[in-house]
Formats: structure tokens, C-alpha cells, sequence
């Protein structure tokens, strides 16, 4: 079968969670696809050092609408095409099976701001409707994402399954991972995106009213891209509450410096409003690290009964957790134990053996 994969985006360095999702799936779908031919579709040069595998490039243009017009003219060179939406909503020309990938809802559920109103609306009240119904299948990635998929759009329920993502297996990096800081510990760790639906001044909120309550040394870590209005509220509330020495904003770090921080973190703190599944999650639990996070959306999902599930509106409520990991020993063993057990449940194989079932049974 001649299968197409749209890396978009395609990221090397410095990787999104999409760009993640998006290089892992198609690394391990040509791992185990081997009697498939693949093209795969990208604006970048794709790396045979960093996707090894036998597949054909083509180069796409850049920009939303150049993409759209593209693939309506694509040369039917493939049975079936897979592609992430609402990333990228495209529209294939007629007669080429379509599989689209939805990590979650944007817009539908967050407001977006000023400068994406537009944008957003395009994305997806007018091109992600035409996306959905022209696909032969929609493969969401938790129970949440469909349900969300099946409640803002008008689908048919059979045509949504659910794919669970798998996660960076950081555990390569031990024995050659950087020590973290001793000034750091004991420390809360956070990794992603300094945004407002990571609900990182929530946690930062949390983190004032846990050491007012508890007089603890101890640190938060903070691991992603920062800046902007919404970061300098953080560092107010920060100040505000008088605890801006005891929080590290380590910024964007790679493999081995992740590594380091979940391994050596009292717990991971992941409160976001929404997720399309949650892999820093499912990643700290893989190493051994107990979990705080939300018991909404598909974070409660990934997590199971392996985490200390918080409402992610309430920063006393994410405290509260907080406090609880900090004192109590015996809960963070039984979470650490249960963690390991839940993290077996997914994998980027797992993921890729299931597409390939669903395209089997799409063509």
C-alpha cells in the first residue's frame, strides 16, 4: 500500500509536543510498515539521520494557504494519507483516503487571544468541519479528544477512534544526564510551555500558598519557553508572595537536562485546563517520579488512579497536593509504584501498530 505521512510540523531541534508527536509517529511507523511504500510530505528537509527508514520526500510550500492549494492539486500518488489536524487542516483532492490525527481542540474550548481570533476561526470553524467530514477515519488521541471532536462537530461516532500517544522514553539518558544544582532541591518540576492553558500561574499561585503554609525550602523548576505578558504576571504573583528566589525558570533544556529534572524532582506538577493526552505525565511516571495533575480533560484519563488528580481552577486545591507529596512518604511510594505500572499502558509502537491496523482496514 502506498501510504503518505505529512510531517508538519517537522522539528529536529528544539520540538514542539506536536513536532514530537509527529516525528515519533513516523519513525515508528516505518519501523514496522516495511511492506508499505512511503512518501512522506513536508515544508522542511526531511533527515534520513534523524527519520531512518526507506521513504520518498516530496517538499511542500510553506504557508497555510500554499498548503491547502497543494495538496487540492496532489498527484494521486498514494492509497492513503495521514496528517495532523487542526494543526494543519488540509483538504486531499478526491480519491485519497484520509486519516486525520487530532491531538485536541483549540479555540472550541480556550479563547484564543487577540491576535489569533481569526485565525483560530478559520482553522478551525471553517476548514476543520470540510477536514473532518472528507476523513475516511479521525484518530483522536484520548477518550476526551473524541468526545470534545463529537460534541463541537457534527460526526458520526464510529468514525472517531482513539490512538493514544506514546512518550519520550528519556530513560537513554542515564548515567550521562547532567547533575541538577544542588541549590535546587528539594524541588516541584513543570515542563512545557509558559502559556495560559499549561496553567503555569496557577501552579505558581499554588506554590505561594504552600510555602506560606508549610515554611519549606522547597524549590520549583520551571522547563520551557518563557516570555511575554502572561510570564510577567507569573513572576508578579511570584514577588508578590515573596517567593521569586525559590522558583528557577530553567527555559528550554534537551533530553539528558530533562532527564535530570523528572528523575530528581519531588513530583511533577502538570494542573494544565486542557491536554490532548498529557505525555509529561506519562513520562515522569515512567521515571519513577509521582504526579500532580488534572482531573479533567484527558490528563485524568492518562493518569488513572496513578496520580494525585487536582482541580486545575483551584490554585488551593493544587497546594493542598503539593503539601500532601511533600509530607507524606507513603503516598508518593504507592503513586511512584502505581506510575511504572501506567506507564506500560503506551508507546510510540504501540501508537504506530495501531494506525497501521486502522489503514489496513481504511483502504
Amino acid at each position: 500500500m502506498r501510504i503518505g505521512f505529512v510531517a508538519e510540523p517537522y522539528e529536529e531541534n528544539h520540538a514542539s509536543g506536536m513536532g514530537f508527536v509527529v516525528s515519533e509517529l513516523l519513525r515508528n511507523l516505518l519501523q514496522q510498515g516495511s511492506g508499505h511504500e512511503f512518501v512522506v510530505y513536508s515544508s522542511s528537509a526531511v533527515s534520513q539521520e534523524f527519520i531512518p527508514g526507506a521513504y520518498r520526500t516530496v517538499r511542500i510550500p510553506r504557508g497555510l494557504l500554499k498548503k491547502l492549494w497543494w495538496f487540492w492539486r496532489m498527484p494521486r500518488e498514494v492509497d492513503v494519507l495521514l496528517f495532523v489536524a487542526p494543526l494543519l487542516p488540509l483538504v486531499p483532492r478526491r480519491g485519497i483516503r484520509s486519516i486525520v490525527i487530532c491531538q485536541e481542540l483549540g479555540s472550541q474550548k480556550i479563547k484564543p487571544g487577540k491576535g489569533e481570533v481569526l485565525y483560530a476561526f478559520v482553522r478551525d470553524r471553517v476548514l476543520m468541519p470540510l477536514c473532518l467530514r472528507r476523513a475516511g477515519v479521525i484518530a483522536a488521541a484520548s477518550e476526551a479528544t473524541r468526545k470534545d471532536l463529537l460534541h463541537f462537530y457534527t460526526l458520526a461516532p464510529e468514525k472517531v477512534v482513539v490512538v493514544y500517544d506514546g512518550y519520550q522514553d528519556l530513560s537513554r539518558y542515564a548515567g550521562i544526564d547532567p547533575a541538577v544544582s544542588e541549590e535546587l532541591f528539594p524541588y516541584f518540576f513543570f515542563a512545557g510551555k509558559v502559556k495560559p492553558r499549561k496553567n503555569v500561574h496557577g501552579i505558581a499561585e499554588a506554590f505561594v500558598s504552600f510555602k506560606k503554609r508549610t515554611g519549606s525550602d522547597t524549590k520549583l523548576v520551571i522547563a520551557g519557553d518563557y516570555g511575554g505578558k502572561y510570564y510577567a504576571g507569573i513572576v508578579k504573583t511570584l514577588a508578590d508572595g515573596g517567593v521569586e528566589r525559590d522558583v528557577h525558570f530553567a527555559g528550554y533544556i534537551n533530553g539528558a537536562q530533562l532527564y535530570s529534572y523528572y528523575k530528581n524532582a519531588l513530583a511533577v506538577v502538570f494542573p494544565s485546563i486542557n491536554e490532548g493526552f498529557g505525555m509529561p505525565i506519562i513520562e515522569a511516571m515512567s521515571l519513577g517520579t509521582p504526579v500532580i495533575t488534572s482531573n479533567i480533560s484527558s490528563m485524568a484519563e492518562a493518569a488513572g488512579d496513578a496520580a494525585l488528580l487536582v482541580d486545575p481552577h483551584s490554585a488551593d486545591d493544587i497546594s493542598r497536593a503539593m503539601e500532601r507529596m511533600y509530607t507524606d512518604k507513603t503516598l508518593r511510594s504507592g503513586l511512584i509504584a502505581k506510575g511504572f505500572e501506567r506507564a506500560k499502558n503506551f508507546s510510540w509502537p504501540k501508537a504506530a501498530a495501531e494506525f497501521l491496523q486502522i489503514i489496513n482496514h481504511a483502504v
